[in-house]
């Protein structure tokens, strides 16, 4: 049977024997890298605390309070804060879900507020001026002497009508021409 005192390890007490010895693991890798790392070159501690995050060398409460010990030594030596990779914590602390009303309306509360207003208005004057390139296409394309797809019959009728008439009045002045020569069999 787990003793107490088995399960407490830097003032923490873990849920399990497994856990404790993962903060016991964690405590050896911090004395390890405190012996090791040079705090007057920030390049090389923001590097080993990227390192730390991607590897997930650290994994218990006590290595994220390291990690945080980290982070505020890098943020006085001027290293900016969107360089310094925020600590991912795996694990969940509530059992409440989304689902539950209060973490809705905080969850609603952190989100920003879209202006749809705005984008309406926007929206419905860009929607306006593409109505009336389209009715002005149109105005265009029946205005047009050259036949498209809304005026073609109407083209070639006037075309034929034209042909038609040419024909029509050449024949005459063929059967002028016949009279007045006296051709006409």
């Amino acid at each position: 049977m787990e003793r107490n005192e088995d399960l407490i390890v830097e003032g923490y007490q873990f849920a399990t024997i497994a856990d404790a010895e993962t903060a016991r693991q964690d405590i050896k890798r911090i004395k390890n890298l405190e012996d090791n790392l040079d705090y007057r070159k920030p390049q090389n501690v923001l590097m080993i605390y990227n390192k730390a995050l991607e590897n997930k060398v650290l994994m218990t409460p006590i290595g994220f309070a390291y990690l945080l010990k980290m982070q505020e030594q890098l943020k006085r030596c001027g290293i900016a804060e969107d360089k310094i990779n925020p600590i991912p914590l795996n694990v969940t602390f509530s059992n409440k879900t989304e689902a539950n009303r209060s973490i809705r309306q905080s969850v609603a509360a952190r989100k920003p507020r879209v202006e749809y207003k705005g984008r309406f208005i926007t929206s419905l004057c860009f929607n306006i001026l593409l109505l009336f390139v389209i009715v002005a296409m149109f105005f265009i394309s029946l205005r047009s002497d050259s036949p498209n797809m809304i005026n073609y019959r109407r083209a070639i009728v006037d075309e034929y009508s034209e042909w038609e008439q040419e024909l029509t009045e050449r024949e005459q002045a063929v059967r002028e021409a016949e009279r007045t020569y006296g051709l006409n069999p």
